[in-house]
């Protein structure tokens, strides 16, 4: 397997998921900090913070899913070609 996974990532399959995933998780935690003033939990222990957050998760996709419904945001149709930088 150590021979192995070296081989999936360097691959261009797994170069485009590394490109791809990078950019999407980014994208949303700094959505998150600047655009919704989200910086700091409420609390600290670690089963409210999970709490806190899935909550502000699921507000975050029912607003994502009004936009959509409301033709405000067009469906993610993914990439159609592998592409390598």
């Amino acid at each position: 397997m150590k021979e192995k996974s070296p081989a999936n990532i360097q691959s261009e399959k797994g170069i485009v998921k590394r490109q791809t995933h990078s950019i999407q998780t980014e994208g949303h935690f700094g959505d998150i900090k600047e655009n919704e003033k989200f910086r700091r939990f409420n609390y600290r222990k670690t089963d409210k913070v999970y709490k806190e957050f899935m909550l502000y998760a699921i507000g975050r996709n029912i607003n994502k899913y009004h936009r959509f419904l409301h033709n405000e945001l067009q469906k993610f149709e993914g990439k159609t070609e592998l592409k390598t930088a």
